[in-house]
Formats: structure tokens, sequence, C-alpha cells
């Protein structure tokens, strides 16, 4: 089962308000998925992302929100970013 350290807790949360974030390693192991498809359903922007640097990056409650969606049938959002790097 998932546990995060205190560290990475979500001692955030009160500076800005993000919800906790995970590596894609995490998002791997509670959707139950393997990391590949994780970072596939990230670059196709089926599940949202933040990239910081090099590291990729998922806010919690985004994921929550996307398999929500995926459940009730709603096409996945793309995220501003992807979508002005498709236009270009």
């Amino acid at each position: 089962m998932f546990r995060p350290t205190a560290a990475r807790r979500g001692w955030w949360r009160g500076v800005s308000g993000l919800d906790e974030l995970l590596t894609a390693d995490e998002v791997a192991e509670l959707l139950h998925i393997p990391r590949s498809t994780v970072s596939e359903y990230a670059r196709r922007g089926v599940l949202p992302s933040i990239k910081l640097g090099r590291h990729r990056r998922f806010v919690r409650s985004d994921v929550a929100d996307a398999i929500e969606g995926l459940r009730l049938g709603r096409p996945p959002r793309r995220s501003d970013a992807s979508r002005s790097a498709q236009s270009a």
C-alpha cells in the first residue's frame, strides 16, 4: 500500500494550496498499472501532469478528477501547454 513519507505528505499545501504531488511510480502503484502506461497517458494528456525540469509530477486531485471523468465517459482534458505545443 502507498504511504508517503512525512517529508512528502503535502507540506506545501499551506504555502500554495497544491494537493500532494506524486511521481509516475506513485501514480502507477495507486492505479495498479505499469509506470510506462502512466508516462504514456501523461504524454497523451489522459492524465494531467506538471513538468518540473526533467521530472514529471502529478497532482493527486487532478489524477482523481481525470479517472472520474473517464469513468463517466468524458474525454480527457488536455492542458493548455499540451494544446499550444500541438498547434505550434
